[in-house]
């Protein structure tokens, strides 16, 4: 399958299973990236409200990496 006929199928799936396919894609990206995990780790784990994101916060920020 092509690049373009992957990007055609992507396009075709559901808000849901477009997240679901970047939260996979994301996972593939970094997983030989210990630092990364460790990152990750520890923002999930981070219980200050303060250092949370809006969605729309979220998305400006993605959007502008």
């Amino acid at each position: 399958m092509s690049l373009d006929q992957l990007k055609r199928e992507v396009a075709s799936l559901s808000s849901q299973e477009q997240a679901e396919l970047i939260s996979y894609a994301l996972e593939l990206r970094h997983a030989g990236d210990p630092e990364y995990r460790r990152e990750v780790t520890d923002r999930l784990n981070d219980s200050d409200r303060s250092h949370w994101l809006t969605p729309e916060e979220f998305e400006r920020r993605l959007d502008n990496a």
